[in-house]
């Protein structure tokens, strides 16, 4: 079914945002499908770099944020909501009420102001990314406006919500999306009979990520590189595990490991990172190199050897899904080290595709790396199978497709279909 010119609406929080990839992927994944796009925004950037990919989205973006009605206005819009749609507008005030996820009056607002925006882009259906505020907020809109909605559900908005707002999103929802099989699994633990629930992992562009590491062939060319070359990359959140990824690179360094370790990313945890590094006399060692747009951050991969992903469950619940950094070191034909938190053993085979070592553990996680260290021939072999993997279940446009036979459904206002989701290796 052809989607040429088809509008539809995508709500996120704030765009663009530079460690949401995934959600600029998959806009330009249904542009490349013939959506025409409006990108709703609460908020407006403050990332002062931007991906390169940015120059080919199309779509028009809205600010909400930008909308400033005077009090007169502000009342006038919730005259108009309570007597066109008034079990809509009861409903939002109830949500507020019961502190759903910290809903609050300027929340139903915002959705007012969204729901003016619909009507005036003539858009038929809203996709929002994130279960939490955001979807509530798209919610309420579309049910100001008269249109269906639907979600995408990733991780902390999931893990840190509560499972009666929940509930209640997904049964309003015409479909909601998660990112990995353990999400899916969570949200149909807390979902209403007949909830439309899929699964479809966040395509990758392997084209755009791959190298070709040589297998070094002999101990000579093995000792022109006698510094392995470690990578990580996430935001400096404690979900992330880089406090215990600096402890591994000290138990390497006094087990006379010569190991150095890049850090990319930006977060509240930096302070605390920079700490742990001076008193654990790292310095020159372990480095923090900020944000990075994904044009840099290639030709970072290319120059690693091992990528870590030590990912844990923080104190709040806070998790990951499958980190899209992962995806795309894998497609690079990195060998990587993980852990089997949430979603990554759907990707991460221990020993075949990769090494899984328990969470919050230094001393696995540097015996981990001591043992790459020491075998570049591993290193290679599970760099290969790695990048084999991802092509296998991470395909853009085989994921992108399942998304785009939903949100046809929607458009042609038919009931969502169940779709055929990649088979979970673990």
């Amino acid at each position: 079914m052809s989607t040429q010119g088809r509008a539809l609406g995508v709500l996120v929080k704030t765009f663009p945002k530079i460690s949401e990839t995934f959600i600029l992927a998959e806009l330009l994944g249904l542009e490349r499908a013939g959506f025409d796009l409006t990108i709703f925004s609460l908020q407006r950037p403050t990332d002062a770099i931007s991906q390169p990919a940015m120059s080919r989205l199309r779509a028009r973006i809205v600010y909400l944020c930008d909308d400033a009605p005077t009090p007169a206005h502000r009342v006038s819009r919730h005259v108009v909501a309570a007597l066109r749609t008034p079990v809509a507008w009861a409903s939002a005030w109830q949500d507020v009420a019961l502190q759903s996820n910290g809903l609050a009056a300027r929340d139903v607002d915002a959705a007012l102001a969204l729901a003016d925006a619909l009507r005036q882009h003539s858009v038929p259906h809203l996709h929002a990314h994130f279960i939490d505020r955001t979807g509530a907020i798209g919610q309420m809109a579309a049910r100001f406006a008269g249109i269906g909605s639907s979600i995408s559900a990733h991780a902390k908005d999931i893990y840190l919500a509560n499972p009666a707002a929940l509930r209640r999103r997904l049964a309003r929802a015409r479909f909601t999306t998660t990112c990995t099989e353990y999400n899916r699994a969570a949200l149909a633990a807390v979902a209403p009979p007949g909830t439309s629930l899929h699964r479809i992992y966040h395509g990758i562009d392997a084209a755009r990520f791959q190298a070709m590491p040589a297998l070094p062939a002999t101990a000579a060319e093995r000792d022109e590189r006698p510094v392995l070359r470690l990578l990580a990359v996430g935001r400096l959140r404690p979900k992330k595990g880089f406090a215990t990824l600096l402890q591994a690179c000290a138990l390497l360094r006094d087990r006379g490991v010569s190991a150095r370790c890049e850090i990319v990313g930006y977060g509240e945890q930096r302070e605390q990172l920079e700490a742990m590094i001076g008193d654990l006399a790292l310095e020159g060692r372990v480095e923090l190199r900020g944000k990075m747009s994904h044009r840099d951050l290639i030709e970072v991969y290319r120059q690693a050897d091992v990528f870590v992903a030590p990912c844990e469950i923080a104190a709040d619940g806070d998790r990951d899904g499958i980190p899209n950094v992962l995806l795309e070191a894998m497609s690079m034909r990195l060998a990587v080290v993980s852990t089997p938190v949430s979603g990554i053993p759907e990707i991460v085979r221990d020993g075949f595709n990769g090494l899984l070592v328990p969470p919050s553990d230094p001393a696995l996680l540097a015996a981990a790396l001591e043992t790459l260290a020491g075998d570049p021939t591993k290193r290679y072999r599970l760099g290969r199978e790695a990048r084999r993997s991802v092509l296998e279940q991470f395909g853009e446009e085989t994921n992108l497709q399942s998304l785009v036979s939903l949100l046809e459904c929607c458009l042609d206002d038919g009931a969502p279909i169940t779709i055929a989701e990649p088979a979970v290796h673990g």
